[in-house]
């Protein structure tokens, strides 16, 4: 199939050709040749002595002042090193020619390039948590709000782990963070690339070595032209806002060079193209904005990915970022993961600093045996990615083959219950059995980290076609997609709630929502913690109550079987029986946990479908919602006002649970209460539950007014009898 749309795309080239449209007309092979020579133009070239990469002296390795006196005052690239490192050491000419390159082609920017021992600076490099070598980090000066220097910095970025460290990849780093970083950026010229029919046909075909990134623009080459050179003819009035949405596009293009190449292609000029690219609507739409699209190399095993978020440098880099990270398939040891997120096996009883805005980093891993792997198991893999990709969290996807990630997991579930044991009346053991139950799985299978979290979510695959269930996968993948905490912002209300098209999809699941104040961080750091703690707890005795009913499931199950046998039944009721299936209810319940911050909660007026009020809460306060925004809780069994205590939120979480009835349901965006309580039940039915109150109304007015008519008949005007009139017989007759 995907030979026959591209034999399709080569054909409608090939007719757009002979129709003179603008196409270049050079060959494949030529067409390659000629951007290798291009990109070897382009390149920053060495001075002419060849061995002057190898006279340059490189500055001296900085020491902890010296450090903090550099990163203050400049972006600054900086390689954490050991002497000891075989890796450093074979890296050092790397980064050497990298530094040469750099001096000539960086030299009017405020930026630097420089090293630090870590054997020399081994405080500093257990200040800034060098766990690996070489570690190579980017750091920014701080602002203050005129925007200049407080004399401190911070780490602003790492080098991307999938990228290979070489000359041209640490110099498209830094160029990429002096654009996003240095205000003189701006009058950089556009990474991006025109394109023509045979290369975009070997994007589409996967014939790439690098992330692609295109934009296709309602427009041709004499308006793109015009404007790079400050004409006066635009854009026709077709492409909406593009002259804006090409400024944003140029920037954007520098700074992705490290991830992606970035192309534009111009769609009328090649009309033909865009068509079967299925972007004809750009062809003779009116008002039709650029589209973009993400091309991979076919190792990736999945090429295109359309963007379809809004056109914003940020959101867009991020996306970019995303997928060149998560398409890298990149497999990770149980080491591995603590450096790529706030992995711990353990939890302190106690708050903790965090850095605000939380990452809340999500890392699902694709376990797999080294030795019975196949092809087909690992065809999961761009379903996977494609799902994730559509996730608006910070989701990352790797591979692993190391026993101990799952030792890991057995850890982190004995290290809970002491986690939770945080109330002397109340204390849990480990349940080695639900433990079981809970983890057990076939390989390969996938396991999902968060960050500061003890409970990991784990796809439960107890036969082979269980990975090849891809709707399956998609399920699990959306529901385990969620932070352990993270904050809800205006932006994921439609991701943390669903429609009522989707109640059946959520089965009970809640999201609690605690109101904080992120001017105040160690007031938050507490209230952060108090929530974990309920988070951890909820989770434990969740699965409690489910394991205890799969077990009285099996006993039931185990009764009517000896019941059967007694009764002589025929062998085959009694097999029947015994291979009835016990469903496992894990993920029934779900409740996931985050945060409003106070200080901006005003923007969720605007969000459309949003019917809770933060002005109606404080700061400590909570709140539980249902998942299809229908319902909540803000008040607790006792019916006290709901706040971020752990026993209190604990209770109310706990009898939803149990459906014992015990907390005061209301009805989000529902005017009623007091006598017209009632009136919620009709009020949450919407338009059909008013109409019938309306029929119930009219039909009960409808049989008041013939009953009152036919009381009226029998009592006549004056009260009495309304019949017939029967005239007194005389005593005559």
């Amino acid at each position: 199939m995907k030979l026959r749309c591209l034999s399709l795309l080569y054909l409608s080239a090939s007719l757009a050709l002979t129709n003179n449209v603008h196409l270049d007309k050079r060959s494949p092979d030529s067409s390659e040749a000629a951007a290798v020579v291009a990109a070897a133009a382009a390149a920053p070239q060495p001075d002419s002595d060849d061995t002057s990469s190898e006279n340059i002296e490189l500055p001296p390795t900085m020491g902890k002042e010296e450090f903090d006196a550099v990163t203050s005052q400049k972006l600054t690239l900086v390689e954490f090193y050991s002497p000891y490192c075989s890796h450093c050491k074979s890296f050092f000419p790397t980064w050497k020619k990298a530094y040469s390159t750099f001096r000539s082609k960086f030299a009017n920017s405020n930026t630097d390039m420089r090293q630090v021992n870590c054997v020399e600076n081994g405080d500093l490099c257990e200040r800034e948590q060098i766990e690996f070598y070489p570690n190579i980090l980017l750091y920014a000066p701080i602002l203050d709000k005129d925007g200049k220097s407080t004399g401190k910095s911070k780490n602003i970025g790492s080098f991307p782990r999938t990228l290979e460290k070489n000359e041209a990849n640490l110099i498209s780093y830094i160029q990429e963070s002096v654009a996003d970083y240095d205000p003189a950026s701006a009058s950089m010229p556009s990474a991006s690339k025109e394109m023509n029919v045979d290369e975009i046909l070997k994007a589409i075909s996967g014939e790439i070595t690098k992330p692609l990134f295109v934009s296709f623009w309602q427009a041709n080459k004499k308006q793109w032209d015009s404007v790079d050179l400050g004409g006066k003819l635009r854009f026709s009035d077709d492409c909406i806002d593009c002259l804006r949405s090409k400024q944003l596009w140029d920037k954007l293009s520098n700074k992705i060079v490290s991830l992606a190449d970035s192309g534009h292609l111009l769609c009328q000029d090649y009309p033909k193209v865009c068509e079967k690219l299925e972007l004809d609507r750009l062809k003779d739409a009116k008002r039709s904005p650029p589209r973009f699209v993400m091309f991979l190399p076919k190792d990736r095993k999945t090429i295109r990915f359309d963007y379809d978020g809004p056109i914003d440098i940020a959101k867009m880099k991020w996306w970019v970022n995303k997928l060149f990270v998560n398409s890298a398939y990149e497999v990770v040891s149980a080491r591995g993961i603590t450096e790529v997120m706030e992995f711990t096996k353990t939890l302190r009883h106690e708050p903790f600093a965090q850095n605000y805005p939380l990452k809340s980093k999500v890392t699902v891993v694709f376990f797999f045996d080294v030795n019975n792997v196949t092809p087909e198991d690992e065809a999961v893999l761009p379903y996977m990615l494609r799902t994730l990709q559509k996730s608006p969290f910070n989701i990352q996807l790797y591979k692993g083959k190391h026993n101990r990630i799952l030792e890991n997991i057995q850890t982190m579930g004995e290290n809970l219950i002491e986690y939770i044991n945080y109330d002397e009346q109340e204390k849990y053991e480990f349940n080695e059995p639900m433990q079981i139950a809970t983890s057990i799985t076939e390989v390969p299978t996938i396991v999902v980290f968060k960050e500061n979290c003890l409970i990991p979510d784990i796809y439960q695959n107890f036969a082979l076609e269980q990975m090849r269930k891809y709707n399956m996968i998609e399920e699990f993948l959306e529901r385990a997609q969620y932070p352990f905490i993270a904050e809800l912002t205006p932006e994921l209300v439609s991701t943390y709630f669903v429609d009522q098209d989707h109640v059946e999809d959520v089965k009970g699941a809640k999201v609690v929502i605690i109101f904080v104040d992120l001017n105040n961080l160690k007031e938050t750091d507490e209230a952060l913690y108090k929530l974990s703690l309920v988070a951890h707890e909820y989770n434990f005795l969740k699965k409690s109550y489910y394991f205890n009913k799969i077990l009285e499931q099996r006993a039931s199950k185990e009764q009517e079987v000896e019941k059967l046998k007694a009764k002589n039944a025929e062998t085959m009721k009694i097999m029947t029986k015994m291979r009835e299936q016990v469903p496992h209810l894990f993920n029934n319940d779900d409740v996931v946990f985050t945060f409003i911050n106070k200080q901006t909660s005003k923007g969720f007026g605007y969000v459309n479908g949003w019917r809770i009020r933060p002005d109606d809460y404080e700061v400590g306060d909570a709140i539980v919602v249902s998942k299809d925004h229908r319902y909540f809780w803000d008040t607790d069994t006792n019916n006290n006002r709901l706040r971020n205590e752990p026993k209190q939120i604990k209770s109310v979480l706990m009898s939803l649970l149990h459906k014992d009835n015990k907390v005061h349901l209301k009805f989000v965006g529902s005017p009623y209460g007091g006598l017209l309580y009632f009136m919620n039940y009709i009020h949450d039915l919407g338009f059909i539950g008013y109409l019938g109150l309306i029929a119930v109304v009219y039909a009960l007015v409808h049989i008041s007014m013939r009953l009152r008519r036919g009381r009226y008949r029998s009592q006549g005007i004056i009260g009495v009898n309304n019949g017939a009139f029967t005239p007194k017989k005389s005593n005559k007759d």
